[in-house]
């Protein structure tokens, strides 16, 4: 009689546990081309934000993109209102509004016109949307790892958050923000300065900076009304364009879990004026300093405290509820576009600012006087 040959038991279990080996050794492999893969595609927003850019100041006179309605033009998106916009942010809320009612194929209803609303800080992307005349959310202003905007490109709103101050039963807005946020020309001016006011006098510039007990308010000093302090700004006007970071990401996250941009060895490519990408981290750039104060800009002495809490889009290391930093870094240098974020001195790179040590890579005063 012919016995047949067959595997026992020993042999599975031998055979299932390099299966595992096997596949252990693998999967860390696989992830990495993943991040990889991911981190490349969001280089490719970048660079093709950075394409549209230029094509947009090219048609533009020499303008960069931004928010452009102005104050005195006539209201026509809110349906109670028959009148003019009062003021230059009034009427950039107006035009953002406008922007994402179209590609959305929403109407005042769905999209109601927020009250004391500044498009500038988070929603100046609008006008690029409506250039590049694509259908929105768009994936070109999302990091693949950003997987709840992610999910917004599929359609799926079921983590918007609710809102209580957009007359509706949820934040409409929220799909189509961006993973990354602007550089400083888009939502204020450069520097903060004495303009003439209609009607005669004049008033300082508004300056839009965050909260130093919570960066995810903000608060503003000057004059909103001020005529012509937001608004495109010309490419000639960046003093150091392959020096100034014009887009970054509140999060770093092709490096394993997500981490906020401001933790010292949180590093991320970062997209600037030249149309540049460099990967750099925050310890190898300018500490910024206080935003909310005109005194010590120019030398940078004045250092940036503030707090960060858990926000929707990210969390903390170690699942704090809070932590504490005293450096804005790239996003809060305050140099407009007159300021000098990369590099660091090379002899403080890796070291948390100290406030007693001035660091002066450029002085943004000398140029004009006064910052």
């Amino acid at each position: 009689m012919t016995r047949r040959s067959a595997f026992a038991l020993r042999d599975l279990l031998v055979s299932m546990i390099v299966l595992l080996c096997l596949a252990a050794l693998t999967l860390p492999a696989l992830s990495q081309v993943r991040m990889d893969s991911s981190r490349q595609a969001c280089i490719g927003n970048y660079r093709f934000i950075a394409q549209v850019s230029g094509s947009y100041s090219n048609d533009y006179a020499g303008y960069m993109w931004a928010l452009s309605w102005k104050r005195g033009m006539a209201n026509r998106v809110d349906p109670w209102s028959f009148g003019y916009f009062a003021t230059d942010t009034e009427a950039q809320a107006g035009q953002a509004v406008t922007i994402l009612r179209r590609l959305a194929h929403l109407n005042s209803t769905g999209a109601p016109l927020p009250a004391s609303w500044s498009p500038q800080l988070l929603y100046s992307h609008a006008v690029l949307f409506d250039y590049v005349n694509v259908s929105i959310p768009a994936s070109f202003l999302v990091c693949p790892e950003d997987w709840i905007r992610q999910r917004y490109l599929d359609g799926d709103y079921r983590l918007m958050p609710q809102s209580s101050g957009d007359n509706s039963s949820t934040n409409w807005r929220i799909p189509y923000s961006s993973s990354y946020t602007a550089g400083t020309y888009q939502w204020g001016p450069s520097r903060q300065t004495m303009v003439p006011k209609p009607g005669g006098g004049t008033t300082p510039t508004p300056m839009w900076y965050p909260n130093p007990s919570d960066v995810s308010t903000w608060t503003s000093t000057g004059d909103l009304s001020a005529p012509d302090a937001f608004g495109p700004r010309q490419e000639s006007a960046v003093r150091f364009p392959s020096n100034k970071v014009f887009m970054s990401d509140d999060y770093a996250r092709h490096n394993g879990k997500p981490r906020y941009y401001a933790y010292q060895t949180a590093g991320q490519d970062l997209l600037f004026y030249d149309g540049s990408v460099r990967f750099l981290r925050p310890d190898s750039t300018n500490p910024g300093w206080n935003p909310s104060t005109a005194g010590n800009r120019g030398n940078m002495k004045s250092r940036f405290s503030f707090t960060k809490r858990p926000d929707f889009w990210g969390v903390l290391d170690n699942n704090a509820t809070q932590a504490n930093f005293t450096a804005g870094w790239y996003r809060l240098t305050r140099g407009g576009l007159y300021g000098w974020d990369v590099p660091r001195l090379s002899s403080m790179v890796g070291k948390l600012p100290n406030a007693s040590t001035v660091e002066n890579e450029v002085d943004t005063s000398a140029a004009t006087g006064a910052w």
